[in-house]
C-alpha cells in the first residue's frame, strides 16, 4: 500500500515555499525548491516525515529558491533537477538580479557560491519523471525566468497535506507545483533580467487554464490556491485566457 503526503514550510527572509512529496510507506520523498535555511530546515522535514530525499527538484534558478541546494545536494547525494534554460543563474546567481557576486556576499550573507554541477541534471517539457513512487509531469513554462518549469504531481487524491500557510488538508488527484509561475491572486515578477511578461501569459495559458477546477496549486510563495479559485480572481490568468 502507497501512502503518499505532502509536507511545505516558507524557508528564509523570502518566504518561499519549500515541499515534501513523497511516500511515506517507501519511506522516500522528493524535495521541491530548498531555498535559505533550506541546509538545515530539510533535514528536519524529512525527519519528521520519516523519510529520506531521492532527487531535489527546482522549479527556477532563482537564489531564494536554490539557496540551500548546493549544502543538501552533497549531503544527500541526490540529483538537482534544474531546465537548461537556467543554467545561467545556477553559475552565477547574482547575474539574475543585474547585480555581482559581491553584493549577494556582502548584503545578503550568501557564502561563497559553489554549485554541485556534478549533481545537475537538465529537465525538459513534457518529461515524466518517477520518484518515490509518484509521477511528476514537468512543464516549460519561461516568463519569470527563461527555464522556470512546473512539476504536475499525479495520483495524490486524498494525500494528506501539512503546509502551514495554505488551507487544503488533502491533495487533489493532480498537484500543481506551480513555483512562480503562479500564486494566488497574482503571479511571478517579470522585470528582472531575461524575464518576459509576454511568455508568462502563454505559459499560463499553456499550463495551467486546461487543468481541472479543483487542481490543487502548491506555490512558490503564500498560500495554496485552486485552479478555480484562481481561474475566477486571478487577472492575469483572466488575461492569458483572453489572449489565447
Amino acid at each position: 500500500m502507497s501512502e503518499p503526503f505532502v509536507l511545505g514550510a516558507p524557508l528564509g527572509r523570502w518566504q518561499t515555499n519549500c515541499y515534501l512529496v513523497g511516500d511515506r510507506e517507501r519511506g522516500s520523498c522528493v524535495v521541491v525548491d530548498p531555498g535559505e535555511h533550506g541546509e538545515q530546515q530539510v533535514p528536519a522535514m524529512l525527519e519528521r516525515a520519516g523519510v529520506t530525499c531521492e532527487a531535489i527538484l527546482c522549479t527556477h534558478g532563482h537564489l531564494d529558491h536554490i539557496w540551500g541546494v548546493p549544502k543538501l545536494a552533497r549531503d544527500l547525494d541526490v540529483p538537482v533537477l534544474l531546465h537548461p534554460d537556467d543554467r545561467w543563474i545556477w553559475d552565477d546567481p547574482a547575474a539574475a538580479f543585474g547585480a555581482s557576486m559581491d553584493v549577494l556576499t556582502e548584503q545578503l550573507g550568501l557564502p561563497a557560491w559553489d554549485p554541485p554541477t556534478e549533481h545537475l541534471t537538465d529537465v525538459a517539457d513534457r518529461q515524466r519523471l518517477s520518484f518515490a513512487g509518484l509521477t511528476f509531469d514537468v512543464r516549460h513554462n519561461p516568463g519569470h525566468t527563461p527555464g522556470h518549469v512546473t512539476y504536475l504531481a499525479r495520483e495524490l487524491a486524498g494525500a494528506p497535506v501539512a503546509f502551514d500557510l495554505g488551507q487544503a488538508r488533502q491533495a487533489t488527484d493532480d498537484v500543481l507545483l506551480s513555483g512562480d509561475l503562479l500564486f494566488a491572486g497574482s503571479v511571478g515578477r517579470t522585470d528582472f533580467p531575461r524575464g518576459s511578461a509576454k511568455d508568462l501569459l502563454a505559459s499560463l495559458a499553456a499550463t495551467v487554464l486546461p487543468l481541472e477546477d479543483d487542481t490543487l496549486v502548491l506555490c512558490g510563495h503564500g498560500p495554496d490556491t485552486t485552479v478555480g479559485d484562481e481561474r475566477a480572481t486571478n487577472p492575469f490568468l483572466q488575461e492569458a485566457a483572453r489572449h489565447s
